[in-house]
């Protein structure tokens, strides 16, 4: 019979005592705490409990609110290393080989072994035993943490990398939690930041604490985190973020949530609080949100004495650092009084360096996260990144500009997409006159303390003026001949496209396929060198242009300064003169289905199967001019869909149900004439010249009309050549989809799309080498993949590395971001989260609210009143498609999504890049909404 031993306290609810076979195991804080060394001595336990588990033993050793918790040790973890893995499998052998093919198939292979063997015998029985003890008292389940033995640490941290799993209960679901926890250390990115923080070696310690029945939870900030430009700090205030339930959403920036200023007596200097429709909690159906209930969704979800419990908690921990910490708490729902526990307490530090990066880089997916939004699918992000690194370096080589042997453009930040905004601005300010002030405010903004930190590290004129004579020549020659390029690209490209594309790829040897694919990706790294010359271009004549209207309008208005006004009002004209350009490609496929819904309105079977929702695909609606004016328009644009540079999205040509479901948002109105919305943008154009003709001279004028033909000429090309980078994208699509056939007759357990979890490289090697096996390394991308999508965003800007709590969206009625589309309109908000379909729930007339909007989206335009997105900038392929639609956008909103709600009334005033809630009562600018950019 098992004796019991070790005596652990649960909130309020007296000793739990584990079994003498679970002590042998599981380590409790206070054993933890006694094991410390002497204080003149380094102190031993992080290496065998990890930092997170040592700093929460011993913040409840000295008397702060900590919830009982117990550990599986280093030793454990490398014990079960050692027996269960190949030599050269284990942890310090994998961080020498980050990044490397060998490395890569070891960490599979481990990973796979950690997931599939079963624990050892003497731990499970130890878990067994240790949820009999606590299940009658943790009605929430365990939570099941890391806590490695480099976690934590000043520097270096594995805040986002390692896995946490919350609700789990029973035996079996916390066996399988620990497997979790370990196996996350094996993968890729976890490694990679090992090594580069040059730690050798490192053991994963897991801890394990009930789940607290939280009534609220947030994060505390001790003193100002580094790394959130724009918010404004008084000496030892703190900064409190919380919502109902547990506080996960608070700590990845999914929702809204309140924020509290508060001093550090605990007086509350500031607060803004959210709506909060939804909590997150954990009951019988497992961990998940609960709606909040009308009644208190737009109450606080602390209290006064919770807000003075936390001032005090920051005091204590104050005395045992200096160091900025976060800390995560929950407020007890059971405790009497309201009790406030600390779940985790650590330096606030952020993820690793992008690639190419250190503490000083500025990184921005402002602009390039328009193209493909949230994480990438390894074989996209592979292909993209060779396919952007080589299209700048061209598109910088043709101003004339010298890149650096080795500098990294674009990086991954958790699966997105992030330009090196410090070393393309250094490149870029090689050009005189080209300020990285004048670049942002085009292509996707950046707080004013970032731009004015690009500004003092512009890069060298020197040589760039040394070579101008050489240079400026051929820039010229460049872009008069541009044109003819682009079109003798297309008739070439096309003929390659078509070489590919009517293969019969099945009878290819595997060898054979493996040429074909890089052939595809050939053909897409001259596009992409094409449309970036073509895109820079484009800005160039735009900035001109920009640059110009300045000049006259302060000349015009007798300004003698450089006036914000004379800024925004030379920005918004620019817009207003280049609107109406006549076949803009990205403009085509919106026009072209509005004629369809017109078409269908006049066919009753067609429109009621639409309506109806019971034709999904061209072959189920009803024979006649619909289907015929669908057909044709997959013909001309079948290639194309939402979010169209991820390779693994369907084209429309494969799956038109959203392209039916544009059509049936459309029918749900009064019909539309497609050609109306150009017109008015046209109109627009032609009432902004006459104004400036009558007030300024001929010479100015001159010059103004030559700017314009060149900005509109300049942009049709670049459009046109997205159109082509996106044909080339569903080529690679059709060669990969018949490697992922062979991929699953070699491999049945691979679920289908497996091939789009390698990587190009990967791909071709495997082909190469007698279909190399890469089961276990799609089993490992695909894992890293859904971790990285079921993140919530890195901020669109950051320096450095990406913070580890980001701020909550602003709760202030008035929100700013950058003038797209002139014009000002009032209408509802239809909020779209991520993988939703717009189409689907999308009225007529109302504002359309997204994270961001590509081409495949840019039909609902035509039906939506007004468009705001949190990423892109006012030369973004979606803003100039809403011009040309002559529809009123603001792009670059932060937190737009969460700030915004379906049904809520809005105000969109594209001239001054402003979305107002109309609903919402005026008050201040609140603390979180410090670093709006009115006026900027």
């Amino acid at each position: 019979m098992w004796y019991l031993v070790r005596v652990a306290l649960l909130p309020e609810r007296g000793p739990i005592e584990l079994t003498a076979r679970a002590s042998a195991m599981l380590h409790p804080f206070s054993a933890i705490h006694a094991s410390r060394g002497k204080p003149s001595k380094a102190d031993p336990r992080p290496q065998r409990f990890g930092g997170k588990a040592v700093t929460l033993a011993d913040l409840a050793a000295d008397g702060l609110p900590v919830p009982p918790g117990w550990v599986i040790d280093a030793k454990t973890f490398s014990q079960v290393v050692d027996e269960q893995l190949p030599k050269g499998h284990d942890v310090a052998s994998l961080i020498k080989l980050a990044g490397t093919r060998t490395g890569m198939d070891r960490a599979a292979r481990a990973r796979d072994r950690i997931l599939q063997d079963p624990l050892p015998e003497g731990l499970s029985h130890a878990l067994e035993d240790l949820w009999a003890a606590l299940a009658p008292t943790a009605p929430w389940g365990l939570s099941v943490r890391s806590s490695a033995t480099c976690e934590d640490a000043r520097g270096a941290s594995l805040a986002g990398l390692a896995t946490s799993l919350l609700g789990v209960r029973g035996r079996a679901q916390i066996e399988d939690a620990v497997r979790q926890v370990w196996a996350s250390l094996y993968l890729p990115r976890t490694l990679l930041y090992l090594h580069k923080w040059s730690i050798r070696t490192v053991a994963m310690p897991v801890l394990l604490m009930p789940v607290v029945v939280a009534k609220a939870a947030g994060v505390l900030f001790t003193s100002p985190p580094p790394g959130l430009a724009g918010d404004r700090w008084a000496e030892g205030e703190r900064l409190v973020h919380s919502t109902f339930g547990l506080g996960a959403p608070v700590v990845d920036g999914a929702s809204t949530v309140d924020t509290y200023r508060i001093s550090r007596e605990g007086a509350i200097v500031d607060e803004v609080i959210a709506e909060k429709t939804t909590m997150l909690v954990v009951s019988e159906r497992g961990l998940g949100p609960e709606p909040v209930g009308e009644a208190r969704s737009t109450s606080g979800s602390l209290s006064r004495d919770v807000l003075g419990q936390l001032s005090a908690i920051a005091r204590s921990l104050g005395v045992r650092t200096k160091d900025a910490l976060d800390v995560e708490f929950a407020v007890d729902a059971t405790s009497k009084p309201e009790r406030v526990f600390i779940l985790q307490a650590r330096p606030v530090t952020g993820g690793v360096f992008p690639e190419g990066g250190d503490e000083g880089t500025v990184w921005s997916r402002a602009n390039i996260g328009e193209a493909l939004p949230g994480a990438a699918t390894p074989l996209t992000w592979s292909i993209a990144r060779r396919f952007s690194d080589a299209g700048f370096r061209a598109a910088f080589s043709t101003l004339g500009c010298n890149v650096p042997k080795g500098a990294v453009l674009v990086s991954n930040v958790y699966g997105r997409f992030y330009l090196n905004l410090t070393e393309f601005m250094e490149i870029a300010g090689q050009v005189p006159g080209l300020s990285p002030r004048a670049l942002l405010e085009q292509s996707g903004g950046a707080p004013d303390e970032v731009i004015a930190d690009l500004e003092r590290r512009r890069g060298a004129r020197g040589r760039f003026l040394l070579r101008a004579p050489f240079k400026i020549p051929g820039l010229v020659l460049r872009g008069v001949r541009l044109e003819r390029d682009v079109e003798a690209y297309e008739q070439e490209a096309e003929r390659r496209r078509k070489q590919i594309t009517e293969l019969d790829l099945g009878l290819l040897p595997d060898d054979a396929l493996g040429q074909t694919l890089t052939a595809a990706s050939d053909l897409l790294l001259s596009a992409g060198e094409l449309m970036l010359t073509c895109a820079s271009a484009s800005l160039a004549a735009h900035l001109a242009l920009t640059t110009w209207l300045r000049r006259v309008l302060k000349k015009r208005d007798a300004h003698g300064d450089e006036a914000v006004e004379v800024r925004l009002e030379a920005a918004r004209v620019a817009q207003a003169l280049t609107g109406g350009i006549a076949e803009l490609e990205s403009a085509n496929p919106g026009l072209a289905l509005l004629r369809i819904a017109n078409i269908a309105r006049r066919e009753p079977a067609a429109l009621e199967a639409i309506l109806t929702r019971h034709a999904r695909t061209t072959e189920e609606l009803p024979a006649g001019p619909t289907r015929s004016a669908l057909a044709e328009f997959l013909d001309a644009f079948g290639d194309r869909c939402v979010r169209e540079a991820e390779l693994m999205t369907p084209r429309w040509s494969e799956d038109p149900s959203s392209l039916l479901s544009m059509l049936e948002a459309a029918l749900r109105g009064p019909s539309i004439d497609p050609d109306a919305g150009p017109a008015r943008a046209r109109a627009l154009a032609d009432r902004e010249l006459a104004r400036l003709e009558a007030t300024v001279s001929r010479a100015d004028l001159l010059v103004l009309r030559t700017l314009i033909e060149r900005t509109q000429a300049y942009t049709r090309l670049r459009e046109r050549m997205r159109a082509r980078v996106t044909r080339t994208l569903g080529v690679i699509r059709y060669v990969a989809l018949d490697i992922d056939r062979r991929l699953s007759r070699l491999e049945p357990s691979l679920p289908e799309r497996s091939v789009f979890f390698c990587t190009f490289d990967e791909l071709v090697y495997a082909l190469r080498s007698g279909r190399a096996e890469v089961a276990h390394i799609i089993r490992l991308r695909r894992a890293e993949f859904l971790r990285d999508a079921a993140r919530p965003d890195p901020p669109p800007t950051f320096v450095g590395r990406p913070p580890p709590v980001r701020l909550p969206p602003s709760a202030a009625p008035r929100l700013y971001g950058l003038a797209a589309s002139p014009g000002v309109v009032e209408g509802r908000a239809r909020v779209v989260g991520a993988g939703a379909d717009p189409a689907t729930a999308l009225v007529p007339g109302e504002i359309l609210v997204a994270r961001t909007t590509d081409i495949g989206m840019s039909p609902l335009f035509l039906v939506a009143a007004g468009v705001v997105t949190e990423l892109g900038g006012p030369l973004s392929h979606a803003a100039i498609v809403a011009r040309e639609y002559n529809v009123p956008a603001v792009v670059n909103v932060d937190g737009a999504t969460l700030s915004l709600r379906t049904g809520e009334r809005l105000r969109v005033d594209g001239d001054r890049g402003i979305v107002e809630k109309l609903d919402a009562p005026q008050k201040g600018p609140s603390l979180v909404g410090a670093n709006a950019r009115e006026g900027t």
